[in-house]
């Protein structure tokens, strides 16, 4: 993207921001401009990596089982995270 192109992405975000709540800080539109374009890049990491996955999963047989076992492992992950998170809810630990 040119810069010209972001700075003005970045201007109707920060307009947005401001007609939402008048009462923000620099800080807090910083914030807020970085996790959109941290949401932004998160969404095209994921389809290339789920593009990826498709693609290994054509390659045959192996990579088929490769793509099946890796899906199963970041499932494993995701549970065992989830587990995590509930005990320091239990816990009254906020993050």
């Amino acid at each position: 993207m040119k810069e010209k192109v972001i700075r003005e992405y970045i201007r109707k975000i920060i307009s947005n921001k401001l007609s939402e709540n008048n009462e923000l800080t620099q800080e807090g539109i910083v914030s807020g401009i970085l996790g959109h374009f941290g949401d932004i890049l998160k969404k095209a990491n994921d389809k290339r990596f789920e593009k990826k996955l498709k693609d290994l999963a054509a390659s045959g047989p192996e990579g088929k089982k490769a793509a099946a076992d890796l899906i199963k492992s970041i499932e494993t992950i995701d549970n065992a995270a989830k587990k995590v998170d509930d005990v320091y809810a239990d816990l009254g630990i906020k993050f």
